[in-house]
């Protein structure tokens, strides 16, 4: 009876040491395939790239196998609220945090399924860019030169770097009209301003431009 109980005594304490052993190394096994896992997903190269108008930043990184990440962030380290989450699995990650607000410090960390990886225990963290106020340039208003009437236009106001037509700019051209709006005298030839046409010479330069017209029209009123 006593070696029977012995035996069996002997039996259960083995089958207590296996189950022990093979606990053991389950859960070893579980662990390697879970820190396996854990490496194949985990962020790797993880970089922060504000947007211009200071109102949000992109988050990328990259990871040996693909896998849905979810971006946890907030204005402090203690504070990760807010969450954007990647729309499919994927092996290059990159994720847009917005709104944000502009000149503004963020934190944040990446969560890939139930692992959490920051940096070194810490949230990884950047800066958003200052809003840019856009310039105006303030329109300098440029007078206008009336345009003298018939009536009050003299032999003598119709001189080169006065403006007479209106079109802002001083050149010959401006004589010519000017002159042609001169109202006749008693002793003005019988000669009309009309024969003083471009491309007629005048003044003996053999050149036709604008001054022969000007002196044709000036002789046409004395």
């Amino acid at each position: 009876m006593r070696g029977a109980v012995n035996v069996k005594s002997i039996i259960v304490l083995v089958i207590i040491l296996l189950v022990g052993v093979l606990g053991v190394l389950g859960i070893n096994t579980a662990r390697t395939y879970m820190s396996s896992a854990a490496a194949d997903t985990a962020p790797k190269n993880v970089l922060v790239k504000p947007l211009a108008d200071g109102k949000g930043a992109v988050v990328s990184w990259a990871s040996d196998k693909a896998s849905m990440g979810v971006v946890e962030y907030g204005t402090t380290p203690a504070s990760l609220l807010l969450r954007a989450v990647e729309a499919e699995s994927v092996a290059d990650h990159r994720v847009t945090l917005t709104p944000l607000k502009p000149g503004a410090n963020y934190y944040f960390r990446i969560r890939v399924g139930e692992e959490v990886f920051d940096n070194n225990g810490i949230p990884y963290s950047f800066k958003t860019l200052a809003s840019v106020e856009p310039t105006v340039t303030p329109t300098v208003a440029v007078p206008t030169m009336p345009v003298a009437s018939s009536s009050a236009v003299s032999a003598n106001a119709c001189v080169i770097g006065a403006t007479f037509n209106g079109k802002k700019i001083a050149n010959s051209l401006d004589v010519i009209e000017c002159l042609k709006v001169l109202p006749k005298t008693s002793a003005a030839p019988t000669s009309k301003p009309s024969a003083c046409s471009i491309g007629a010479t005048f003044n003996g330069k053999k050149i036709t431009n604008g001054l022969d017209v000007i002196e044709c029209l000036k002789s046409s009123k004395e």
